[in-house]
């Protein structure tokens, strides 16, 4: 028991009650002294403060309402304006009310029973101040009607003079004098802006006296007289106002007058109110005097316990216990440096700060551990959202890519195919008794050029031949054949921007584009009534690197079935088609869209299933004006005879068949299959009229490269390039200047290359 007990007093807790019971004993015994005190002095206290203080507030009130209705009293005198004279004058009258009350109170305060004549005199002071004050307001209400009687005579006056300002501008008069005209307005506006207007109104008066007394104008003479008139009126109206300032001045000089007198009875009132104060709190001091000592003996005692109470406080707990404090403070703020005091004692602040110490240390290792989670979270969040991106796109474009190599190779060899078929067909007589047969195997290969056309379109590996193409002109040339293939329940409309850009494309490939985008928008709509609207119009777009374009946007709409998210995704993709089995290729749209990014635009779809497809093509804006659309006129038949062509193809089939139809076309040929034998042959045939070369050629030159050293060398050499692949120069570089010619050919766009090539 005796080690609790020292444990316990030994313990914060333990002191801090010691220190509390000491000085709850010692407040005990002073405030049991000062209660049996000030039970007898509180009485004579409140007594005395109840009497000082009505004598007090009556005189103090007084003084106030007394300065403020001497305040509201010049404040009413300076009011110019209508509203702040009513203001102004309601605040007087409630100055006036509150003096009133004030003299009641002090009628009736505890000193008026002994000095009754001090008394008396203010009060009449007062009524006398009151008297004044009401007639202020009275004269001060007579002066606000004459200014606003002089403002309106003075307007009026500014109105004619204006008048006749203007009357004289525009006619270029001079009566009366624009100068004499101009300093009575100065004069007139003067006087509207200062609230004491008759030295104003005494020189425009002199001023008068200067106006003719009539003008040539009839006008003039009847606005001047008016004016003459009005100008008179002026001056008994400014003197009125002016008897009215004196009269209110004079109101004002009494008022502080008798202000000042009631201020001297009032202060002698409150010197007596001092002087009887002085001797209640003199007596109320000795009662007092004998209790103060006894209670400071006592408070000294309570003062010194107290002070080495706080004193033990502060050092020995507070300081350590503010510091455990501050430190669990910047913990909280984030802080991981954190040092805790008093870890050495051994109280409740010892422990509290040895726990703390641990918590702190768990505190750091831990945001340290989550701020780690966090940072590899969002990494891998942010590193798993742009690898599926990344993935999406790449595995698109890859497919894509593929695709399109696919089917430009495969268009490439069937191209060299159906060259080799269309011109052995063509090399049949017309009169063989197989001819029909011949003709229907020329259309199916016919339509097997288109079906590789389109697959060139898709890998964007055709020959196109753009040119600046008007819209407006070439929709309404399509419009009559794309009615025609449309059923009796769908209508077609077309709206075309007027003036338009025009575009730089090949015609020919955009209207079968456009052919193929109006039967798709027949097929979605099939079994519904409605339209098919085909727009156009300028536009400029951002492309994906940021810059500015300037386009031609071309779009096909229609509210037919749509199509769902998944086949969106897969539309321009070669062979995909949602269309019964032979009902379609699947090349339209890839065809489409090949074509337009090989030519420089974009192809956007918007489609929602139920609602209908729009289709968008931006097509690229052309530098020049648009050409002329009708047909080229034929050219004139050239003298192929006996003129000698070396023909430089590396397919023997191919080679072999464009020899024939050339011998039957009249020319002579020698043949070879690589560059080196071309090359050859030039250096030792001179006689070589004409040189007609594959643009693909295996071994180390091509056949633009064994062209160009053609041009170089023999300048003279008639020069023809055939391919069939996209011979735009655009997309090769290094493809000279001559005639270019893309397989499969017929026989008479063979005819028409050679001629153009030999007109070079």
């Amino acid at each position: 028991m005796p080690q609790q007990g020292r444990h316990f007093f030994a313990s914060a807790r333990g002191r801090l009650l010691i220190f509390n019971l000491l000085v709850m004993v010692v407040t005990l015994m002073v405030s049991g002294a000062a209660v049996l005190g000030f039970r007898h002095a509180s009485q004579i206290q409140e007594q005395v403060q109840q009497q000082t203080l009505d004598d007090m507030t009556g005189s103090m009130n007084l003084a106030r309402d007394t300065a403020n209705v001497a305040t509201a009293a010049v404040r009413l005198s300076q009011v110019v304006g209508a509203l702040e004279y009513q203001g102004e004058a309601e605040r007087l009258k409630a100055t006036q009310a509150a003096l009133q009350h004030s003299l009641e109170q002090l009628a009736h305060a505890p000193l008026a029973y002994s000095e009754q004549q001090l008394v008396a005199r203010i009060i009449q002071r007062s009524n006398e101040l009151q008297h004044s004050a009401t007639q202020m307001l009275e004269r001060g209400h007579r002066r606000h009607l004459q200014r606003n009687s002089l403002l309106s005579s003075l307007y009026q006056n500014q109105s004619y003079l204006r008048q006749i300002q203007r009357i004289n501008l525009r006619d270029g008069g001079s009566v009366p004098d624009p100068r004499l005209l101009d300093e009575m307005d100065r004069l007139i506006s003067a006087a509207i802006q200062t609230p004491s207007p008759r030295p104003t109104v005494a020189a425009l008066e002199t001023i008068v006296v200067q106006l003719p007394g009539g003008a040539s104008q009839p006008v003039i003479n009847t606005i001047l007289g008016d004016f003459t008139v009005e100008l008179r009126k002026l001056g008994p109206l400014s003197l009125q106002l002016e008897e009215s300032d004196l009269a209110i001045s004079w109101y004002m000089y009494h008022i502080k007058a008798l202000v000042a007198f009631l201020n001297t009875d009032i202060n002698q009132y409150v010197e007596r109110v001092v002087d009887v104060s002085q001797q209640r709190t003199d007596q109320s001091h000795r009662e007092l005097k004998s209790i103060i000592l006894f209670i400071i003996a006592f408070a000294l005692l309570a003062l010194v316990i107290t002070g080495f109470a706080g004193w033990y406080i502060y050092r020995n707990l507070g300081s350590n216990l503010t510091a455990i404090s501050r430190a669990m403070a910047r913990l909280a703020r984030g802080e991981q440096d954190v040092s805790v005091p008093a870890l050495q004692r051994r109280d409740e602040l010892g422990e509290l700060a040895r726990a703390f110490n641990v918590f702190a240390r768990n505190t750091a290792s831990l945001e340290h551990t989550s701020r780690l989670l966090r940072e590899k979270t969002t990494q891998m969040e942010i590193d798993r959202t742009e690898r599926q991106g990344l993935e999406v796109a790449l595995l698109h474009s890859q497919k894509m890519k593929a695709v399109g190599q696919l089917t430009g190779g495969l268009a490439h060899d069937f191209n060299n195919l159906l060259a080799v078929i269309i011109g052995s067909l063509e090399l049949v007589s017309p009169g063989s008794p197989d001819a029909a047969r011949i003709n229907r195997a020329l259309q199916a290969a016919e339509r097997g050029a288109l079906l590789t056309q389109r697959l060139l379109a898709f890998s964007r590996k055709q020959s196109l031949h753009p040119q600046a193409v008007a819209m407006q002109p070439l929709l309404e040339n399509l419009s009559e054949l794309l009615h025609h293939s449309l059923p009796a329940t769908l209508t077609l409309e077309i709206e075309a921007q007027s003036p338009a850009w025009a575009a730089w494309i090949d015609v020919g490939q955009l209207e079968n584009a456009l052919i193929n985008l109006v039967m798709n928008a027949r097929d979605a709509m099939e079994g519904r009534s409605g339209v098919i609207r085909i727009r156009t119009w300028n536009q400029r777009v951002t492309r994906s690197d940021g810059r500015r374009q300037d386009m031609v946007a071309l779009e096909v709409a229609d509210r037919g079935c749509g199509m769902a998210q998944e086949v969106k995704a897969r539309v321009f993709e070669p062979f995909f088609t949602t269309k019964q089995t032979g009902s379609g290729s699947g090349l339209g749209l890839s065809m489409v869209y090949g074509f337009i990014r090989q030519s420089g635009g974009r192809v956007e779809i918007e489609s929602v299933p139920g609602q209908g497809t729009t289709v968008r093509l931006h097509l690229p804006r052309a530098s020049g004006l648009a050409a002329d659309l009708s047909q080229p006129e034929a050219m004139p038949d050239g003298d192929s005879t006996d003129r000698l062509i070396l023909v430089l193809e590396d397919e023997a089939d191919v080679r072999q068949t464009l020899c024939e139809q050339l011998h039957q076309l009249g020319y002579l040929t020698l043949e070879a299959e690589n560059s080196e034998q071309a090359l050859a042959l030039l250096a030792a045939a001179p006689d070589i009229d004409f040189l007609l070369s594959d643009l693909m050629l295996p071994g180390r030159l091509s056949g633009a490269e064994v062209v160009q050293f053609a041009r170089q060398h023999y300048p003279g050499l008639a020069l023809l390039l055939i391919s069939g692949q996209d011979l735009r120069p655009a997309d090769n570089p290094a493809l000279p200047d001559v005639e270019l010619l893309r397989k499969p050919f017929t026989r008479a766009q063979l005819v028409q290359a050679l001629r153009k090539a030999q007109t070079r």
